[in-house]
């Protein structure tokens, strides 16, 4: 939480102390008025390191945000029986949420998932996925990226999801994996993501 410090204005003696009193109190209207840049980006700094959501941002966005788990982007083709990959966005934001193929780093899947939602990717296809989310102010015009990357992260290992069948004297049985993760700004998860740029996250 940042907090504005206000001060006290001391009482200034002596022989010219009643003019020294006008001055000081224009310089404080002064200050207050122009706040120094390098304040406010302090603040800003601060409140990132925080995990404090940023201000809203003055140039255009996403008139209509999609729904939590809704795919944006990617060549992946979800059926109706597959794997299943859960993501739950743990706060510091609204973050986007992408799944590359390991092998090529092409975008299998990507997808807005809100600040304290869960989300339920069914049907996933058999490969290995490679897991980067982000976090930004706002979506921009396009509904499928953010106007700016305030944190991108990558999961440090490749999922590998294989089908497997089983055949035994009785009957055949089919496992599929299911897999779920949690999103955080905080190093104190068990996984430690690693960062990366945003060029590296905004990649198709």
């Amino acid at each position: 939480m940042v907090s504005d410090r206000g001060g006290k204005m001391t009482d200034f003696f002596g022989r010219s102390g009643q003019a020294l009193g006008v001055v000081c109190i224009i310089w404080a209207v002064a200050a207050q008025a122009a706040d120094p840049p390098s304040r406010a980006a302090a603040i800003a700094a601060a409140d990132a390191a925080a995990g404090l959501p940023a201000a809203p941002e003055a140039g255009p966005v996403c008139a209509a945000p999609p729904p939590s788990g809704e795919k944006l982007a990617g060549d992946m083709k979800l059926a109706t029986e597959g794997h299943s990959v859960e993501f739950s966005n743990a706060g510091g934001g609204d973050a986007l949420v992408k799944m590359r193929h390991a092998d090529t780093s092409r975008l299998a899947a990507s997808f807005y998932l809100r600040a304290m939602e869960s989300v339920t990717i069914e049907g996933v296809p058999d490969g290995a996925y490679r897991v980067q989310y982000a976090f930004g102010p706002a979506l921009g015009p396009d509904c499928k990226s953010f106007t700016r990357i305030m944190r991108a992260r990558e999961l440090p290992d490749v999922d590998d999801l294989r089908t497997q069948t089983i055949e035994t004297d009785d009957q055949t049985e089919v496992k599929r994996s299911s897999v779920s993760y949690e999103l955080s700004v905080t190093e104190t998860a068990n996984v430690k993501p690693i960062s990366i740029d945003a060029a590296t996250f905004n990649a198709e």
